[in-house]
């Protein structure tokens, strides 16, 4: 059990670090008076907690079992799951945050949610429960396109339903209880492309639109019969999204160095959309298993040549550059969604393919994306257990990589320490050179690699 003093604690932290990444409950200053019910607040307390220095999340061991109940049907009950599955996937209980997020979804459809009028009849005329309602339906949309991407699904439940429920109002509004008047729908914002309107539409719509998007990539992953008219379609309207943001949402962080963490989140869709649509399609990721050997990398198999893979080579290395440029911006990096770990480790791979490619041209470019990256994944490692894992498996393929380009008559062979200022690899680990396959870490981001030798645009 803890004590009052605790739980107060651990939702000041929730609401000052996982808050603003995924902004679905009701602002702080009405927190207390909203009343969220027992299995709610546990989930809160239980993200709180993972800020602390020494996190103490063992402490919430029986949520699984309150969100498992099937007597509760109501929109809290879903706002606990979405959030619970997020903190699952950064602490990489993939299994449970999977279902977890399924049963959200499922729940969220049975009652509705995802109906215009819905936030309207249940929030008790209130304005900010009833943008809480959107947001949340909203949100379920979002990640559960983040989860589809990670596990390589060609597509997600929550696409499955024609939109109707009113967008989202600007963040700034929405913490100070203020909400719009009128929330637009999304008709009107597929629209905008078309007409004057003067019509300020929140960053919590283009992240919106940005998986949207992301949907069109990972459809293509279902069919073996994927046309260039069909790629090209996608590429613009990813290159679009970027080129119809308005004035207004042209920079992530204000003139007082405060960051927009939604339009952050919507950068890093969109470049992590990119390169799920490029890479496969590239000359990269055979090229760092074929310039090593290495158990199960399938270096035997060759891409067919094709007039567009330097294209999508190129396009793919540009996101991996966007995104670690997301890294290099100086924010506090615990504020971040968990789900911004799966996107480094996205850009990471990409990097490191390149540098392999690119037989030592660029290489120390690549490098120091790569010790960013890694950077700022040691910074998350406290928070969230997923970074441990993914470290140490890219300090490994970075380690040969980058040993591959080094001169032969340098003397003794580089190691982890000399190559990445990290945190060096486990002793256990050391023998690593010997059996390691790098199967294990395209198998993390989920590509399957045979796309590539199939491919034919």
């Amino acid at each position: 059990m803890t004590s009052k003093l605790e739980t107060e604690k651990h939702v000041s932290l929730y609401y000052l670090y996982f808050h603003p990444a995924h902004p679905i409950l009701v602002p702080q200053k009405v927190h207390a008076s909203r009343n969220y019910p027992d299995y709610l607040q546990h989930v809160i307390q239980y993200i709180g907690s993972h800020y602390l220095p020494v996190p103490t999340t063992t402490l919430y061991s029986g949520i699984m079992a309150e969100l498992c109940r099937t007597d509760i049907k109501s929109p809290c009950m879903v706002q606990a799951r979405l959030l619970y599955s997020i903190a699952l996937n950064g602490c990489n209980d993939i299994k449970n945050a999977q279902w977890i997020l399924a049963a959200a979804v499922q729940l969220a459809l049975e009652l509705g949610m995802n109906e215009r009028d819905f936030a309207e009849i249940h929030s008790g005329g209130l304005p900010i429960e009833a943008e809480s309602l959107r947001r949340t339906w909203w949100e379920l949309y979002v990640v559960d396109g983040y989860m589809a991407a990670l596990w390589r699904k060609s597509g997600f439940s929550a696409n499955s339903v024609d939109p109707d429920v009113l967008l989202p109002c600007e963040e700034s509004l929405y913490s100070e209880g203020a909400c719009a008047s009128q929330s637009p729908s999304f008709s009107q914002f597929n629209r905008r492309y078309f007409v004057d309107d003067d019509i300020n539409f929140s960053s919590f719509c283009y992240r919106i639109d940005a998986v949207r998007i992301l949907a069109r990539v990972l459809a293509l992953t279902a069919n073996q019969e994927v046309n260039d008219d069909e790629v090209q379609a996608v590429d613009n309207a990813l290159a679009g999204w970027v080129l119809h943001l308005p004035y207004t949402k042209s920079e992530i962080i204000n003139t007082f160095g405060e960051v927009d963490e939604i339009l952050f989140q919507a950068h890093m869709i969109i470049q992590y959309a990119n390169i799920y649509l490029h890479f496969p399609r590239s000359n990269l990721l055979h090229t760092l298993a074929a310039n090593a050997d290495i158990t199960g990398s399938q270096k035997d198999l060759k891409a067919p040549p094709t007039s567009t893979q330097h294209i999508h080579t190129v396009k793919a290395i540009e996101a991996s550059k966007h995104l670690s440029n997301l890294a290099a911006l100086r924010l506090p990096n615990q504020r971040h969604t968990p789900f911004f770990i799966c996107g480094l480790v996205l850009g990471a791979v990409v990097q490191l393919s390149a540098c392999s490619a690119h037989n030592g041209r660029c290489a120390e470019q690549h490098r120091d994306r790569i010790i960013l990256i890694l950077g700022v994944l040691k910074s998350l490692r406290r928070t969230w257990s997923l970074t441990r894992i993914v470290c140490q498996q890219l300090k490994k393929v970075a380690v040969e990589v980058f040993e591959s380009e080094r001169p032969k008559s340098r003397g003794n062979p580089m190691t982890a320490e000399d190559m990445i200022t990290a945190p060096t690899l486990d002793p256990d680990d050391q023998t690593w050179f010997e059996n390691f396959d790098i199967q294990a870490l395209q198998n993390m981001m989920h590509f399957d690699t045979r796309m590539i030798y199939s491919e034919t645009i």
